[in-house]
């Protein structure tokens, strides 16, 4: 069971940082841009791109890779609907939360950060960027506070 308490451990601190990474950059990526200042802008859009890449990306793999092992060490099924409902969603959304995470915000991060860097902050294609990103982030986030919820309460 000690085993079993670290993987859940890691699982639940990789799941906090990857939840709070796209949180709070999104936030501070907002606010930047609120100030109009293209120094900023580039700088928070340069060191967002970083911190995706590693602190998101690393604790979102970080989440996977302790979630499986968890599987493992429990003896749980894997992607089975019955008998436990609330690990089946938690495999299959948390597997498509990581998968956009990978193939969407964090390449879509560094190309708003190059956007920012070259000053085309009034282009449209950075507009498109900035509004995606929000999006997508936001249904990534909702789904990460789903999965949260799914996995205290287990319903």
């Amino acid at each position: 069971m000690r085993v079993a308490g670290i993987w859940l451990f890691l699982h639940v601190l990789g799941t906090v940082l990857w939840l709070g990474g796209v949180f709070v950059l999104s936030i501070w990526t907002s606010r930047a841009r609120g100030t109009g200042e293209m120094r900023i802008v580039a700088f928070a859009y340069s060191t967002a791109r970083q911190l995706y890449r590693g602190l998101v990306l690393t604790a979102a793999t970080l989440t996977i890779v302790a979630g499986a092992i968890l599987t493992i060490v429990t003896q749980r099924p894997w992607f089975r609907f019955f008998p436990e409902h609330w690990l089946f969603q938690m495999q299959v959304i948390g597997l498509i939360a990581f998968l956009i995470t990978l193939i969407y915000i964090i390449p879509k991060a560094g190309a708003l950060a190059r956007l920012a860097e070259r000053g085309e902050l009034e282009s449209p294609e950075f507009r498109a960027g900035v509004k995606g990103q929000a999006i997508v982030g936001s249904a990534v986030g909702a789904l990460l506070i789903y999965l949260v919820l799914l996995g205290a309460l287990r319903f």
